[in-house]
């Protein structure tokens, strides 16, 4: 696949190119690892984003039994009227 890149950091380029080199590889071949690499550490940050909103709601859920019947709506409800008196 062929494509252009437009206001690319020049320095970042010329880094890319000579890591390149160094390692005997063509530039587009340095530039899809950067790119994939550049995915993968997104994507990452989401999975632990996600293990993290897993563990709250574990935890909340615990803090929900040992609190008796309580509704998490219905304080809402009940926050939401008390703003509109």
């Amino acid at each position: 696949m062929s494509i252009s890149i437009k206001d690319l950091d020049e320095n970042a380029y010329r880094n890319l190119k000579a890591e390149a080199v160094r390692h005997g590889m063509k530039v587009s071949d340095a530039a899809t690892e950067a790119f994939r690499e550049w995915v993968a550490s997104k994507r990452q940050s989401r999975v632990r984003d996600l293990d993290r909103m897993k563990a709250a709601a574990l935890d909340m859920d615990a803090l929900r039994g040992s609190c008796g019947k309580w509704s998490g709506s219905e304080e809402i409800r009940r926050w939401r009227d008390e703003r509109k008196l």
